[in-house]
């Protein structure tokens, strides 16, 4: 890597060129790369310490955490690498086939399983859930700056890493104990960005396109991301006809077919091959993108000399991509969870805010994923419009592009905010660096330090607490409500240590719990449970919720269906409460109100323990 001059020089102010190293005082040592690990260590140092406390106490800030260690956990004590069923759940129905990956296990477990000589199973753990999310950042961050080091400005390169600490949908997906795939999705997508940046050839589609694969072997959430940047290589070919452009794109089919028939088979085996789920990779999708590459590879051959023909062909492969994934599961064209149990809509799906639109979420939290990328855009076209040459504007074309579509992700499912904010982080880093640039060259002090507090606006953090903090005083119906704050998941799940043991003390049984408590229990003790907040699940969270919500009487025969010999559940959690006021006749409510049906018995916990613990008495 060729070393350049600090990100904001002055003598780069108007051309976007990188100044001559050194030529603002700061040694070349500082490279980009250098920067990115500099300072997302130092991040991760500040993160450590502000989580100390829960890191102590592995205080688990999500579900779908608890339950990756348990399927971690699974994998160390001997389960199959092909096999991701989750036997402690619903163990009346067999288990649940998880639609997780390996790829995210893996590290998780090497790591523990390399330390557990040295420090036991639980310290192990403690270490890896901690180290492990930060190190998966400051990859990310390295990718960022040698990602952004192919924009025309390489000064962003510089300062892409100070903008990425800065955007909290990102971060709060790396910090210690975050466990879960989110981060590789962010990650992931840096990296086929990377390459769309790079100059158009066969290897550039070829390593984006197998990048796009793990993605969607990981989570098949990340199909809308890798179709954007196949049709921007596509659109490319089609309106230029470019041997570059042809060469990306047929390399990006190629490297998206292949990998991902490589990835399913390594991560789920020959029945993962086979497999026609909708919700994950598996055959609907894997003959989609067999049928488009093989399109796209028999279009490039002919070569067509027309534009038309060209765009004709290749929508008819997209096309004909799509028949093939409907013709193989027809389920698929509704989606993934369109046959979920309305009950399991009403009070479970609707209520996982990160899978809704931005709109379901309180009103004040809209600034923190709209500002950023707002910011983002605006600046990607200034930076176009102020392109020099084609080959400017064909880079910020590729981040206007890439951003647009994770923008537009991001409004109808909150979870891909991070993607859009890591895709805006170029534009915002342009914006921020020549204000900043106009800010040092004002004479008079106040409107030095005033335009110099606007160039840091340009971060996304502090952008969107400006605007939000505006938006609350002209309308203070967008402030921030207080009684929004997560309480932490000691509180919201009631479980503690005395509690934990108490319940571990106990026999290993079924355990019946309101959803979003089973993932926490399945980490915690050595039971099984009937339903956690894993959609595949749908049947046993159906009864679980017509349990907690039905009559009583009826409950009965629903509890028992489950095998369920304990009904446990904390009276405070946002579920509890949600079922109990909804269905105020229902058990939720009874049990809430201290009047037991006959068939329950209550169980002793520890003095302070706020969990409700209720033995099923034995059939009549």
């Amino acid at each position: 890597m060729t070393a350049a001059a600090p990100p904001l020089a002055e003598g780069a102010a108007g051309t976007g060129a990188v100044p001559e190293p050194g030529s603002s005082g700061l040694s070349p040592w500082f490279t980009p790369l250098r920067i990115a690990l500099i300072v997302w260590i130092a991040m991760s140092i500040v993160a450590v310490i502000a989580q100390w406390h829960a890191i102590q106490i592995l205080e688990l800030s999500d579900t779908d955490d608890a339950m990756r260690m348990a399927q971690v956990r699974d994998l160390l004590a001997g389960q199959s690498w092909w096999d991701l069923t989750q036997y402690r759940v619903n163990p009346a129905g067999g288990g649940v086939l998880m639609h997780w990956s390996r790829i995210v296990d893996a590290p998780i477990a090497l790591g523990i399983w390399l330390l557990k000589p040295l420090l036991g199973q639980a310290l192990a753990e403690q270490v890896v859930m901690t180290v492990w999310p930060p190190l998966l950042g400051a990859a990310l961050s390295v990718a960022c700056a040698l990602g952004y080091r192919n924009l025309p400005d390489r000064r962003i390169a510089y300062v892409a890493p100070l903008y990425l600490v800065t955007a909290g949908f990102i971060v709060v997906q790396l910090r210690p104990l975050r466990v879960d795939h989110h981060g590789w999705q962010i990650f992931l997508a840096m990296l086929i960005l990377w390459q769309a940046l790079r100059p158009a050839s066969r290897q550039a589609g070829l390593i984006a396109g197998a990048c796009g694969a793990a993605l969607l072997a990981i989570s098949i959430e990340g199909l809308p991301v890798v179709a954007l940047f196949a049709g921007l290589c596509a659109l490319r070919w089609a309106l230029h006809a470019r041997a570059d452009d042809r060469a990306r794109l047929t390399g990006y089919m190629a490297g998206l077919a292949g990998g991902a028939l490589l990835f399913q088979f390594l991560t789920r085996g020959p029945t993962g091959l086979a497999g026609r789920w909708c919700d994950s990779l598996s055959a609907p999708y894997l003959g989609a993108f067999a049928v488009a590459a093989v399109a796209v590879l028999a279009i490039a051959a002919v070569d067509p000399a027309r534009r038309w023909v060209r765009f004709a062909a290749l929508g008819g492969a997209g096309a004909l991509a799509a028949a093939t994934l409907v013709a193989i599961e027809p389920l698929c064209a509704a989606g993934p969870f369109a046959t979920l149990d309305p009950i399991v809509v009403h009070y479970w799906y609707r209520n996982v805010l990160e899978g809704q639109p931005v709109w379901a979420s309180p009103p004040h939290s809209v600034f923190f994923v709209v500002v950023p990328w707002v910011i983002g855009l605006v600046g990607s076209l200034l930076a176009w419009r102020a392109g020099k040459t084609a080959e400017d504007r064909r880079a910020w074309t590729t981040v206007i592009v890439a951003l647009a579509g994770a923008s537009a992700l991001s409004l109808l499912v909150l979870r891909s905010a991070g993607t859009a904010h890591l895709f805006a982080i170029p534009g915002s880093a342009w914006l921020g660096i020549r204000g900043w640039l106009r800010a040092r060259q004002i004479a008079s002090l106040l409107p030095r330090v005033i335009a110099s507090a606007l160039a840091a606006l340009t971060l996304p953090m502090l952008g969107s607490l400006a605007v939000a903090g505006l938006a609350g005083l002209v309308f203070p119906a967008l402030k921030a409500d207080p009684r929004e704050v997560d309480a932490p998941m000691a509180k919201r799940t009631c479980i503690d240590p005395p509690t934990i043991a108490a319940l571990n003390h106990m026999p290993e049984a079924t355990l019946l719990t309101p959803i979003d408590l089973g993932a926490p229990l399945i980490f915690w003790t050595h039971h099984a449970m009937v339903a956690t907040p894993h959609h595949r699940n749908k049947e046993a969270m159906a009864d679980t919720l017509r349990v907690f919500t039905g009559d009583p009487a009826k409950a009965e025969a629903l509890v028992r269906k489950q095998q369920a010999s304990l009904i446990v559940y904390c009276a405070g959690a946002n579920d509890f409460t949600r079922y109990r006021r909804e269905a105020k006749q229902g058990l939720a409510a009874q049990l809430y109100a201290g009047k037991a049906p006959a068939w329950l018995e209550p169980v002793a916990m520890p003095a302070g323990s706020s969990l409700a613990v209720w033995r099923v008495k034995p059939a009549s």
